[in-house]
């Protein structure tokens, strides 16, 4: 099966057939009345250069884009306005007056290219990309942005090499202070009555960890490791590359670079924690269902848990947690990363 395109009509979008009869991705001559617009259907507008993918807005678009075989395979072309569909054609432009926006291209090619990194778990994957942005915003405020090819170039050095191995040493993940910061968010969104997430989901969760009205601390400990290999034995094993396209495509089309205020680092640690929050629901899933999960399963909680960053509520509840802790990366790695073991070199 050839590689999926994430931009750039027509391979990647003519390739999904929607299942709805009224959807606008439908071929015209099949006759079907077209909706005005797709909610599938990403267009964006950077500098002269037209992004189109497909949004994670329905379980088809998420059986279409996470379970494709092999590596994504990112393009990125002019594309006229005219060549659009008109139903499709009122693209946003990116506009807002950050000075990361300069530099965009050179971030989207150096970012997709640490999220692959295949000699890494992706939680190190995560850390590294999260350095390197770190890196990136210092290089642009003193006005060097035009150089920050440099820095992934130093990170092929021994000292490099060192100093990131030794950073990943200090990160002590804590379990309970991870469910507890992830579980606060969780309730916060169900609290919403327009969440995408259902009850369902949150009681998976809360069940699979034991997290009830009055959690017993013990119970939730033992019942951490046994969801985790709950997720490797029933998710992550059978379909190795789910969670890999899932963050690959999420960063591409829903928070990269600036879709929340805030820059890039806000950014960062916005798109991390949804997609922690995806990968609770996902373990709880696992770990009630107790069998290898099927594709619909998995579409139906991807395409809920992808539209949180979208929707105001549940982007406040994210933003609300993450206020106190985002000028401290190591509470926040500490919270965030299962760091078990990682494979030596770092080359990127």
């Amino acid at each position: 099966m050839p590689a999926a395109s994430l931009c750039i009509a027509p391979s990647y979008v003519s390739s999904f057939v929607c299942p709805e009869t009224h959807c606008p991705l439908v071929p015209a001559s099949s006759g079907a009345a077209r909706p005005p617009r797709c909610p599938a259907l990403r267009d964006l507008h950077i500098g002269g250069i037209y992004e189109r993918s497909l949004r994670l807005a329905c379980p088809a678009t998420c059986a279409h884009v996470l379970f494709q075989t092999g590596a994504f395979h990112f393009q990125t072309a002019t594309l006229p306005a005219s060549h659009l569909h008109a139903a499709n054609r009122e693209i946003p432009l990116l506009a807002e007056p950050l000075p990361e926006i300069s530099y965009l291209l050179d971030l989207q090619r150096t970012c997709m290219k640490l999220l692959t990194m295949q000699r890494y778990p992706l939680d190190v994957r995560l850390i590294l990309l999260g350095i390197y942005l770190e890196d990136a915003v210092d290089f642009i405020e003193q006005g060097q942005g035009y150089e920050l090819g440099k820095i992934i170039k130093s990170y092929d050095s021994p000292m490099f090499e060192a100093r990131f191995h030794e950073a990943l040493r200090n990160i002590s993940f804590e379990p309970l202070q991870h469910l507890n910061f992830l579980w606060g968010i969780i309730k916060d969104i169900a609290a919403d009555p327009h969440s995408p997430l259902t009850r369902e989901d949150v009681s998976r969760a809360a069940r699979a960890f034991h997290l009830g009205s009055t959690p017993d601390l013990q119970h939730i400990a033992r019942a951490f490791p046994v969801c985790r290999r709950s997720l490797e034995s029933y998710v992550t094993i059978p379909f190795p590359q789910l969670l890999e396209h899932f963050l690959l495509h999420q960063w591409f089309t829903e928070l990269y670079p600036c879709a929340v205020r805030g820059g890039l680092i806000h950014n960062y640690w916005v798109f991390v924690i949804a997609a922690k929050v995806y990968e609770l629901l996902l373990t709880g899933l696992a770990a009630i269902e107790r069998q290898i999960l099927t594709g619909h399963q998995i579409a139906g909680l991807t395409s809920r848990a992808a539209r949180l960053p979208q929707s105001p509520a549940c982007l406040a509840a994210i933003e609300k947690a993450l206020a106190p802790h985002e000028e401290d990366s190591l509470w926040m790695f500490n919270t965030l990363f299962h760091v078990q073991e990682h494979a030596s070199g770092t080359s990127a």
